[in-house]
This record gives C-alpha cells, structure tokens and sequence, in this order.
C-alpha cells in the first residue's frame, strides 16, 4: 500500500520485506517485467491471427508494405492466373514435384548459388511449362536470409530474384516478430526466453494464490466471512509507473 519512493522500488523486489510484502513484491515486479515479453508475443501473434492478420494485410497493402513478389513467368511466356507471392508455391505443389525432372534440381540449384543464394535452400520446381523453378533461402536465425530466385531450368538462366534488402521495413518487421514469437529468429537463445516468460507467467499465478493464501479471511488470527477490504484511496497510492 505505499509508493515506492524510488524506480528500483518499481523494477526490483522489496528488500528486507517479508509474508504477503514479499510474495506482493515478487508478484507485482515479475508480472511488470513479463508484460515486456508478453506485449510482444500479443503483437506478433496477432499480425497472423485470424481477424487482425487479415486487417494487418489490409494494411500492408494500404501502405504498400508487402514482400516484392517474384515473377516465375518465363520470358516469352503468357503469365498464368495463379498467384506467386512469397507464400504462393509451398503448398499443393506434390503433382510438379513428381512430374519434375531430377536433373531440373540440381541446374536450379547451382543457378542459385552462382547468384549468392548461399545456406539453405527450398527449391520447387515449375508450376508448369510456362513457369520457372524457384530457388529461396530459408535461413530463420539472425541473421536472416531470405533472397529468391526465379530459374529457367532449361537454360540454367535467373530469370527474376527479389532480395531481403528490398522489402519494406513493415514487411520485414512482421517477419521477423513472426519467427521470433516462434523461438526460431535467435536459435536457442531465443527459446530460452520464451521459457524464461513461461515460467514467470506461472510463478505469477502461484504468488497470486499465495497472497490470496496469506491474507486468507480463515486464517486462526483472521477469522471472518470475507477478507478485508482495500483501504479507502488505495487506488491514488498506486505507484505512478
């Protein structure tokens, strides 16, 4: 009930506080730290949720801020209908996979490595004989790769590449929240924090119960029907922060 009279007062635990003081501090100054780690999993998290992903899409395209999509029509050729942005091209692709020719891998393969594509890569073959392979890294952990290209598997030519450079800030950002609300974008590093903010939200819900526990209205010098109210104006003693 009083106003720490200092920020460590905020950020760190009481010193010296014992009983539900000391069980109040940890669970106030954890809970403040977690939000840090759970604001950003509630940003992240929502640029792919149902409804705010497809308002955040909206947005991108208001402002222009999507990944640059890579043009796999061959030269020459009519475009089709389908759509080949960055997510287009990963799923149902099982029929072209089978109808691909082997030796279409390894042209598309060392045609991407003569443009740079350098660490891993997904490679998928042509949608049909009007389009090209595509080459894209597929390096998550920081820091990120995630340049295409587009490969005429018959010419061994590169025939469009879009480049991590050149994607908006917007987009790049929403990429990178994405894999690091996965634990991917720092490797195990980046895990570890996420159990880290695991384990706090736990220990928070404890100390909630164990407060509760503590000031319990049973307990044998406490006895009464309901626990006591806050005093009255505890709400403006509140710490500012």
């Amino acid at each position: 009930g009083r106003r720490p009279k200092s920020a460590r007062g905020v950020l760190l635990p009481e010193r010296g506080a014992r009983g539900v003081r000391r069980t109040r501090g940890w669970h106030a100054v954890t809970g403040l730290w977690l939000a840090l780690g759970l604001l950003f999993l509630s940003a992240t998290g929502l640029t792919w949720s149902n409804y705010a992903g497809e308002r955040f899409g909206r947005l991108l395209d208001a402002v222009n801020g999507n990944a640059p999509a890579l043009d796999t029509t061959l030269p020459g050729a009519e475009a089709p209908a389908e759509d080949h942005s960055e997510h287009a091209g990963h799923g149902g692709s099982g029929g072209a996979t089978a109808d691909a020719d082997p030796a279409g891998f390894d042209t598309a393969l060392a045609a991407a490595r003569n443009a740079g594509l350098g660490g891993t890569v997904v490679v998928t073959p042509a949608a049909d004989a009007a389009s090209a392979w595509t080459v894209a890294q597929n390096d998550n952990v920081w820091p990120v790769h995630y340049d295409r290209v587009a490969v005429d598997a018959s010419t061994g030519e590169v025939t469009s590449r879009t480049r991590w450079a050149d994607h908006p800030a917007l987009s790049k950002l929403s990429k990178l929240g994405v894999q690091g609300h996965m634990g991917v974008l720092f490797g195990v590093v980046n895990q570890i924090a996420l159990a880290i903010v695991a384990v706090g939200l736990t220990a928070v819900t404890v100390w909630g119960y164990r407060m509760w526990w503590q000031r319990r209205p049973t307990r044998a010098d406490r006895r009464a029907l309901v626990g006591r109210a806050p005093e009255p104006g505890a709400w403006r003693r509140l710490p500012l922060p």
